[in-house]
C-alpha cells in the first residue's frame, strides 16, 4: 500500500494544494509586507480573501482548527466572518507550522519535522521550539550548537519593509524561537485583554506609517490538550477572543485587516496506541518523534528488516509505516 492508497482506504483527508495554505496565506501577507522574493508557487486565490492595507495584524490562535470555529453559534463574529479553511503543513504540530509561519517554508526547507527532532552532528534529541535536549533538558546552546545550526532558513519577519511587532505570552516573549522569529519589537502580554489593548494601542501610535503586527496566542490548543477540544474551558476563551475582536472593530481604524487564523486543529482522541518501548528501543539510534497521529522513527540499517516485521506484526491495521 502506498502513502495515497492509505489515505484513501482509511478515511484520511489527503491534502488538496489546490486549495489555500497556510503557507500561501504568510507568503501573501510578507509580499504585502515589502519582502521582495518572489514565491511562484504560491497559490493566487489567497489574495481573494487578503487585502494588502496600511494596517495588518495577523492573529495566530494555536489549535483553533475549522471544526471548532463551525461548532459555534451563528451569532459569533469568527464563525460569521470565516472565508475559508487552509490547508496546514505536514505533521500538523505546532513545531512545524510556526517555523514555516516564521519562514514562509514547508518543513522539508526548514527542517523541523514535528515537537521533536534530532540533531545528527552531535547525536542529540531535541525539542524543536524549547531548543532543549530529550535527555539532559539542557539547551542546545550549552551544549556547543549554535542556533544557525539549528535554523537552516531565516524568519522572514525580520526582512519586512514595514514597522513589524510582535506579541507573544510574557513566559514565551524572550524564548530562543521567539527571538528567531521577530528580533526585535516584540512584546510581552499576560493575558487576552492586554494583548488587544496592545494591539491596537500599537496601530494607533503609528497611524501614519505602513505597519504589521504578529499576534500568537497560545491558550486554545493548551486547553484543548488538557480538557477536549469543545470544552467549557475552550469555550470561554472563545468568547475572551470574540469580545476584544468586536472591541477592536468599533476602534473603527482606518486601512486595517484583520486576519486570524490557527496553525493546526485539533479532534478529541478516542482511542490512543502506545508503543512497547522496552521492546523497540533496541532498533533506534536516536528517540522516536512523536507527534499526535504521526511519529517518526530513526532505525539502525542492520535492525531494519527485524524492526519491520516485528512492527507490522503488533500493529496490522493500527499504523501505517513509510521509509522516507
Amino acid at each position: 500500500m502506498n502513502l495515497k492508497e492509505c489515505f484513501e482506504n482509511n478515511d484520511m483527508i489527503l491534502p488538496n494544494y489546490e486549495n489555500i495554505s497556510i503557507i500561501d496565506v504568510v507568503r501573501t501577507i510578507y509580499n504585502y509586507c515589502g519582502y521582495s522574493c518572489n514565491f511562484e508557487e504560491n497559490n493566487n486565490k489567497v489574495k481573494k480573501y487578503l487585502k494588502n492595507k496600511k494596517h495588518i495584524l495577523f492573529i495566530l490562535c494555536d489549535g483553533m482548527g475549522s471544526n471548532l470555529i463551525d461548532s459555534l453559534p451563528n451569532t459569533i463574529n469568527l464563525k460569521k466572518n470565516k472565508v475559508a479553511d487552509l490547508v496546514t503543513v505536514c505533521p500538523t504540530t505546532t513545531g512545524c507550522v510556526l517555523h514555516s509561519v516564521a519562514t514562509a517554508k514547508y518543513p522539508s526547507f526548514h527542517g523541523m519535522i514535528g515537537w521533536y527532532n534530532y540533531y545528527r552532528k552531535k547525536n542529540i534529541n531535541y525539542y524543536t521550539l524549547l531548543l532543549k535536549d530529550r535527555n539532559t533538558e539542557k539547551n542546545l546552546q550549552e551544549l556547543g550548537i549554535k542556533l544557525e545550526d539549528i535554523y537552516i532558513c531565516d524568519s522572514v519577519m525580520n526582512k519586512l519593509k514595514r514597522k513589524t511587532t510582535g506579541l507573544f505570552p510574557k513566559e514565551l516573549v524572550n524564548s530562543s524561537f521567539s527571538k528567531f522569529t521577530l528580533n526585535k519589537n516584540r512584546l510581552a502580554y499576560n493575558n487576552i485583554k492586554e494583548a488587544f489593548e496592545m494591539a491596537t494601542n500599537n496601530i494607533k501610535q503609528n497611524l501614519n506609517e505602513e505597519t504589521f503586527t504578529y499576534f500568537y496566542l497560545p491558550y486554545i490548543d493548551s486547553l484543548s490538550h488538557y480538557n477536549g477540544v469543545y470544552s467549557y474551558e475552550v469555550k470561554k476563551i472563545i468568547e475572551e477572543l470574540e469580545r476584544e475582536i468586536v472591541k477592536l472593530k468599533k476602534q473603527k481604524i482606518k486601512d486595517l485587516e484583520i486576519i486570524i487564523t490557527a496553525d493546526h486543529g485539533q479532534i478529541d482522541v478516542v482511542d490512543s496506541i502506545t508503543m512497547d518501548f522496552k521492546k523497540y528501543n533496541k532498533y533506534f539510534y536516536a528517540m522516536p518523534g512523536i507527534d499526535f497521529g504521526t511519529v517518526t522513527y530513526y532505525i539502525k540499517n542492520d535492525q531494519k528488516t527485524e524492526f519491520l516485521k516485528e512492527f507490522q506484526k503488533d500493529y496490522q491495521d493500527r499504523m501505517f509505516i513509510f521509509e522516507t
